[in-house]
Parts: structure tokens; sequence; C-alpha cells
């Protein structure tokens, strides 16, 4: 009985320690000095830096590879082998620091009517790296994804990316409605406009452009639709309407780190140099040089004389490569980053006016698609300038003729050399739409045909097993480039 009474005597005392402990835990153990509440524009922000400072590597590995601009030893793309160290790089740089973000912030910004035009913006980007994850592998979680926090959710499901593209187009409708009604409000935490809601609203047009042109093969009355829409809407009419992430120092261009590896890293192709001598391209000598053979960081170019330049062959008994990307425009850790070239909008609408969707005339579009891309590398490093004399006689010598496929042809084998470096992967969802440019696929590959969809990463089979697997079944059942991994719209 004595020692009854004594254990409930401790458990009293204990309990006792405990109230007091708790009675004022928030007041005695809050950090003073610790955020309490995070600023929304802050977020939309970091979000904004991180889709291009982080690791290019993947775009470089397999779009670059795949689109025939470059070649590295490095490489698993040039033989169209899968390697999921890198593949799954797109995945996790994507979903972890970007969209963590935007799913974080954008349910607080619905709250918010004072910040409703920043509600808009950061919506918009969520369509914008959203629509790159789907169309590099799929079928991918979104709408239970960025839910574990708030709501549990820590197996989201794949949703068909049909749905997803569908969601695409509400989302950019509402979000166009609503920079429209608050044009007046600044957009918080903008790194690319100064806060000016009429820009994001273009971006946010010119992405339902964009979004419209995919469904050429799956909808084509959608597509017209959307086209039309967007025209109306106000897409992008000039570079200074492009999103633009100037990067620093502290906050380096992604490729800073990717073009940093000396000697073996990025000869421009063959297929690349090619098609810019034969067309007299004032382009070339902006992208490649040719450098010593002890190329460091800073490089040392030898020439920028395009008639010594060789790239990269698939053919062996060709010449050694002797040609690499241009280190000093585009990869210096201030280097700016183009999210997306307003040459693509014009190239956009070209195409969808041979295609009967919109009316206009698509020749005065391709030649703006083409003086805005050879403009817009001005704001590189070291100011690469083309002329507008060297802009004219290059249009003369490659006009928009022959026939309405061959005209199809011209206007998105242009959308490739106006896409390089930056645009690596935009150009492979352009090159499944459209099948342009032709090219030829690297024949001592492994599949010897260009892959179409990217692998799931592995991580997935482990901790979303049951999901990943439901949506492997619907590209041939195995996570590789086999025939049958084609996206939703690549049909």
């Amino acid at each position: 009985m004595k020692n009854i009474s004594y254990k409930i005597l401790g458990l009293l005392f204990s309990a006792a320690v405990i109230t007091g402990c708790t009675k004022n835990f928030a007041k005695y153990n809050l950090d003073p000095d610790g955020i309490t509440s995070v600023d929304p524009g802050a977020l939309l922000s970091d979000a904004l830096v991180k889709t291009s400072d982080q690791d290019m590597q993947p775009r470089a590995n397999y779009c670059h590879a795949f689109m025939q601009y470059g070649y590295s030893s490095f490489w698993s793309g040039n033989a169209y082998v899968s390697a999921d160290g890198i593949s799954s790089r797109y995945w996790n740089n994507f979903y972890r620091p970007v969209l963590n973000n935007l799913e974080y912030v954008i349910p607080v910004l619905k709250t918010r009517t004072d910040l409703a035009s920043t509600y808009a913006a950061a919506r918009i980007w969520r369509v914008y790296v959203y629509q790159k994850l789907t169309d590099f592998y799929g079928d991918i979680p979104y709408s239970q994804a960025g839910k574990a926090l708030s709501q549990n959710v820590f197996t989201p499901v794949y949703d068909p990316q049909q749905q997803i593209y569908t969601d695409f187009i509400a989302e950019l409708r509402a979000s166009i409605t609503l920079l429209s009604s608050n044009s007046s409000q600044t957009v918080q935490g903008d790194q690319f406009y100064n806060g000016d809601a009429a820009k994001w609203k273009k971006l946010g047009a010119s992405l339902l452009l964009r979004v419209g042109m995919r469904l050429i093969k799956v909808d084509p009355t959608q597509a017209s639709v959307l086209v039309k829409e967007a025209i109306a809407d106000g897409v992008m009419t000039s570079n200074d309407d492009m999103p633009i992430l100037k990067h620093s120092v502290a906050l380096p261009n992604g490729f800073n780190f990717l073009l940093n590896d000396g000697v073996n890293h990025f000869f421009l192709h063959k297929t690349l140099i090619t098609e810019m001598k034969v067309n007299g391209d004032p382009r070339l000598p902006i992208y490649g040089a040719v450098y010593d053979k002890t190329i460091s960081s800073d490089g040392s170019i030898q020439s920028r004389d395009t008639t010594q330049f060789i790239g990269y062959s698939f053919t062996a008994t060709d010449p050694a490569p002797n040609t690499r990307i241009s280190y000093d425009v585009y990869g210096t850790e201030g280097t700016h980053f183009f999210d997306f070239p307003y040459a693509e909008v014009e190239f956009l609408q070209a195409e969808a006016i041979l295609r009967g969707y919109t009316n206009g005339d698509a020749n005065a579009h391709y030649q703006a698609g083409v003086t805005a891309n050879m403009q817009s590398l001005a704001k590189l490093p070291t100011t690469p300038t083309i002329t507008s004399t060297q802009i004219s006689a290059y249009l003369t010598k490659n006009p928009l003729s022959g026939t309405t496929e061959q005209q199809i042809e011209k206007i998105n084998t242009e959308f490739w050399v106006s896409g390089f470096a930056f645009d690596a992967d935009e150009v492979w969802a352009n090159w499944r739409r459209t099948g342009y440019p032709k090219l030829v696929p690297n024949p001592g590959s492994v599949t010897q045909t260009i892959p179409r969809k990217m692998p799931y990463p592995q991580s997935e089979f482990t901790l979303n097993g049951t999901n990943v697997n439901a949506a492997l079944a619907n590209y041939g059942g195995t996570n590789d480039f086999n025939a049958k991994a084609r996206v939703w719209w690549d049909k």
C-alpha cells in the first residue's frame, strides 16, 4: 500500500512538472529570431530562381544529345541509354525546390485579394513547370502533388497527362482573367518583369498558345480554339516580354556547373554545324568556337572562323570534333537564362496560320521569329550582336517557301536552331510534336530510335511503387526507352 502511494505521488509530480513545462511552452521556447510567417512573394521569387539555377545535366545529357545540338563523352543520351542518376535530377530539381514552394504559396495567395496578381503569376508558373515535367515523363503526380504537409498525402497518384493538360487550360484561363481584372496590382517577388501584371498576362497567353499547339495530333479542333484565344488574350510581342532570369555569382545559371568541366564537355554536333553553315547562319560563331585542347573554365579560344568548325559526328571515320559551345556566352555564372524565348511565340503563330488554326501572315511571323532570336543574343555575356544587314541577308537566303508542309518544316527547323542551349527540353517536345527537324538517329545507339519519353526515377518504385507501376502500364510496362513509351499528345 505504501509503495502504491509513492507511485501515485510520483505520477502526480511528473504530471505537475509536465504541465508546468508545457503551460507556457510557446512563450518560453519560441526562438525570438525565428521566422513565424513567410512572405508569399519571397516563395514565388525563390521558385522562379530555382527553375534555372538548378543542375542542367539532365537537359544537356538527354535533350541536347537527342536534338543533336552537342556531344559529351559523359552523356549517356548520346547512345540513347537511360541513366537514373541523371534523368531523375529533372524530376527532383522541379518537384522539390520549385513546386514545393508553389504548392505551398498558392493556397496562401488564394485568400489574399490584395495579392490577386501574384496569385495568378504563381499559377502560371506552376503550369510552366508542370508542363515541363509531364512532357518529360508523361503521367505524373499532379492533383495530389505537394500535399504531404497539408493533407498527409505521401504517395500521390499519377494523373493521366490528358487530364493534366485539361487543368493547364483551366488554370491559364483563370489566371489571365485575374490579371486582366487586377492589372494595377504589382506581382510580388517577380524576378522577370519588375511586378508588371500586364507582362505576366502576356506570358500566360503565350503559354496557352504553347499548350494549344501541343494538341495538333490529338485534338486539332481544341488546338485551333486555344490558339485563337491565346492570340486574342495577347501573347508576347517583343523580346522585352520574355521571362529572363538574370543570374549572378551568388545564384549562377544552371549551365555554369555543366560547362565548367573542361575538355570533355559539349562539343557542337555535326548536324547543327552543317545546317547552320549551309544556311549562312550568323549565329554559329556565337554558339561555338574552336577551343584549345587544354580548355579550362575560362576557356582558351583559338578561332571563331566557322570554316574551321568541325562538329561531333556519329561516323567514326569523320574528323575529330574541335568546336565547343561558347563558354564565355553560355557558361558563365551570370549568363541570363531565357525561360520562354519570344521567338518561339512567333514560330508557333506562323505554324498555326499554315495549319488553318488562325488568320494572318505566316511569313511575317516566321521572319519576326528569326529576327527576335538573333537580336535576343545581345542580352548574353560579351553582347554578341547580329546586325540588321546580317539578319536581312539570312532571311533572303532562307525564305519561307514551298508547299505548306515544307513551310511548316522550315519554321520548326528554325525553332530548333533558335532553341539552342536554353530550351533544349522544349525543342525536344516540339520535335516530338511536329517531326521537325528531320534528324537521323545515332546508328550506333542501343535502340537506333530517338527516345520520346524519359523513364521514371527509380526512387519512385521504392517510395510510390503502386502508383508509378500503374502509370508505367501506359508506356509499354517497362521503365525504359521502349517503342510504346510516348506521351499522350505524341501519337
